[in-house]
């Protein structure tokens, strides 16, 4: 028996993986700088910039949300069986 999911299916489907995919991205990424700088923040006090830093993570976040949803919307324009027989 075969399953059809229609166009909103497959948006919600792309668009949560690729939110999954931007959030362990960004953790990891913050988990591994913070580990980094880590000493230098510590010489130097232990004052962090909380304000930049969260200005930063959500530009990123913002950037990365948006350009998720113009590829997801670029994506579901083509025709999925001509893309995958021009492989």
């Amino acid at each position: 028996m075969t399953m059809r999911f229609g166009r909103r299916d497959e948006w919600r489907r792309w668009i949560a993986e690729n939110l999954l995919l931007l959030g362990l991205g960004l953790a990891t990424g913050t988990a591994c700088a913070l580990l980094a700088i880590a000493p230098a923040i510590a010489s130097r006090g232990g004052h962090l910039p909380v304000a930049s830093i969260g200005a930063l993570l959500a530009a990123v976040l913002v950037t990365g949300i948006l350009a998720s949803l113009a590829a997801t919307a670029l994506a579901l324009r083509s025709p999925v069986l001509a893309g995958l027989g021009s492989e």
